[in-house]
């Protein structure tokens, strides 16, 4: 028998409770949310799968939100932004996709909209912060208010990037000693280059990200408390850490592929180096031999039982005169 919970999400619910106000909430469903006193000064989150036309439908027809509001929660490629129309907030953040088929590094929308008492929220993409405000309130030790599910969801967004970006750092450095110790370097420079455009992707995003949450805790409505207020400016400064963390490692990052792509360099010249050398102690000994091994007449001392004794000292004098030559020009 399927529990109550996946009947929801089948429905494009995630989940909706009633909070209580000291960390807890009542679950409510797609009937009592149709029911719901828009006057009650209750306070209400639901989080809905958007993936799910049944969600859709209730965005656009049921939660009296507005259709540039609906279009900008469920915009495919959305971006790190606040809107603020009187009391109401629009925000949308970035937080680390942990599905399966997610390449690592990936980022996906956390979106929201709320008036301080109907806090509607949706994602596309599985969201682990979002997974925990959950497990949270379903414990009894979650936000108490709206105030502060913005606030946690923040935070809890930012610990998981945060984490993202200490992997990444270790890898740079890992990347950086193994580059000292290799002798093949190709493998080496193709994951830093993979390393870039992850740091790249991250900070396009957490750029947006930092300003508006700096934005919600300089100026959010009258009931966003000061508390959650003062937790999102802790987020937005942790976000300018990380802006600044990912910009080192990927200057980082550049000297590392600089090294390795130098050090490829001079060992190819080295090389072509040591082949110009030898080509050019053997061109003349090929010029040599080539011209006494021709099939006609005239060759001196062809019956001489020592010519080629003589021939091969010969070879050996040119061989040591190039030598010396070579050394005395710096060349070897």
């Amino acid at each position: 028998m399927p529990t109550l919970d996946r009947l929801h999400q089948w429905f494009g619910l995630a989940f909706a409770y009633r909070l209580d106000g000291r960390g807890g909430g009542t679950p409510i469903s797609w009937r009592e949310l149709a029911e719901r006193d828009p006057a009650a000064p209750e306070q209400i989150w639901v989080h809905l799968i958007l993936r799910h036309p049944n969600a859709l439908r209730w965005l656009r027809e049921d939660s009296g939100l507005d259709e540039l509001t609906v279009d900008a929660l469920t915009a495919t490629n959305a971006g790190p932004r606040l809107v603020r129309r009187a009391d109401t907030l629009l925000l949308l953040l970035k937080g680390i996709e942990q599905s399966s088929t997610a390449r690592p590094g990936d980022m996906v929308a956390a979106r929201l909209w709320t008036d301080g008492r109907l806090l509607i929220s949706g994602q596309q993409e599985r969201l682990l912060a979002v997974q925990d405000l959950h497990r949270a309130l379903a414990h009894g030790t979650g936000p108490c208010d709206i105030g502060e599910i913005i606030a946690d969801l923040a935070d809890l967004l930012m610990t998981h990037t945060d984490d993202v970006l200490e992997e990444l750092e270790e890898a740079t450095r890992r990347i950086g000693r193994a580059a000292n110790r290799a002798r093949h370097t190709e493998d080496l420079v193709a994951e830093l280059a993979t390393l870039r455009r992850r740091m790249i992707r991250m900070r396009f995003h957490l750029q947006p990200q930092r300003r508006a949450l700096a934005d919600l805790a300089g100026g959010g409505p009258h009931w966003l408390r000061d508390e959650p207020r003062r937790a999102v400016r802790e987020v937005a400064d942790r976000c300018l850490h990380a802006i600044d963390g990912l910009s080192a490692a990927g200057e980082i990052t550049e000297i590392t592929q600089d090294e390795i792509l130098q050090r490829s360099s001079e060992t190819t010249e080295r090389r072509v180096y040591s082949l110009t050398i030898i080509t050019a102690i053997f061109l003349p000994l090929s010029f040599i031999t080539g011209l006494l091994g021709v099939n006609v007449a005239g060759i001196p001392d062809a019956n001489n039982p020592i010519a080629f004794l003589l021939l091969c000292l010969f070879l050996a004098g040119i061989t040591l005169a190039q030598l010396w030559l070579l050394h005395r020009k710096g060349w070897l």
